[in-house]
């Protein structure tokens, strides 16, 4: 098996079904925050990985720029039924350090004339190094001409996760077969061995089936549509094995590194 961006471990065991994936590589150029579903504002502890939904809502933002105004949002109905229901799996790089901090921000003032008031709250921002992000997405289906116009919009992302999470596009290929381990998975695809390598679960959300199978699902993605996302019913919480294990921590940090055979 010859990947530019993807190796297989010669001892792995396949972790997902046959099929094909478009893998979109991806460096990180500054910190990457991404706060967990049920975080609150004073408490934002970060995953480590987009999740499938931010990466979705992703390609479909990026469609808005790409094509001409008369064009988009066609374009951007068109892409959501290719990928509203295609899987999405990440390869995180090999290090991960989580630094946590205490920053200044504006809150409500629920007391006083004054409309906001100084107070802190706690942020982690997760520090990347070590190789490329693997984005990989169900290809199965596609068309060349999708699976082009999709390597397309993967080039003109340049953040993920919150606001200032800059990335570089690096390129992007599509992959036949299993994906190798060293990609995230559902605890159920993993085998006894791989899941001792799996130490890290997180909540990651993605398309609901009920959004899926709406009629009015791009309107409910749509900053400007009529639709409403109920988080359970059109926003799913998928509880994901990510293949990184502690390394080291702190009241500081913490650090994660991907193990040497994924």
């Amino acid at each position: 098996m010859s990947s530019a961006y993807i190796t297989e471990p010669p001892a792995a065991e396949p972790v997902l079904q046959p099929q094909e994936w478009l893998v979109a590589a991806f460096s990180h150029v500054t910190m990457f925050s991404l706060r967990m579903t049920h975080a609150t504002s004073k408490g934002g502890k970060t995953l480590v990985v987009p999740t499938p939904y931010s990466i979705k809502m992703a390609l479909l933002d990026v469609c808005f720029r790409r094509f001409p105004q008369a064009d988009a949002l066609s374009m951007a109905r068109n892409v959501f039924d290719w990928i509203k229901a295609s899987p999405v799996r990440v390869r995180p790089p090999k290090h991960c350090v989580v630094n946590n901090t205490f920053v200044k921000i504006l809150d409500w003032n629920r007391d006083g004339v004054d409309p906001f008031r100084q107070t802190i709250a706690y942020r982690e921002l997760a520090f990347f190094g070590g190789d490329d992000l693997l984005i990989a997405i169900s290809a199965a289906g596609l068309s060349a001409d999708q699976r082009q116009t999709l390597t397309e919009l993967f080039a003109h992302i340049n953040s993920l996760g919150k606001r200032g999470g800059f990335v570089q596009f690096k390129g992007a290929e599509v992959f036949h077969g299993d994906l190798p381990v060293g990609f995230t998975a559902m605890r159920s695809e993993l085998s006894t061995k791989q899941i001792m390598t799996y130490m890290l679960t997180q909540a990651l959300d993605d398309f609901g089936p009920a959004l899926c199978a709406a009629r009015d699902g791009f309107d409910r993605v749509s900053t400007y549509g009529s639709g409403t996302i109920k988080l359970g019913e059109h926003r799913v919480l998928k509880a994901t094995a990510i293949p990184y294990a502690p390394k080291s921590s702190s009241r500081h940090f913490s650090w994660y590194e991907r193990p040497a055979d994924l």
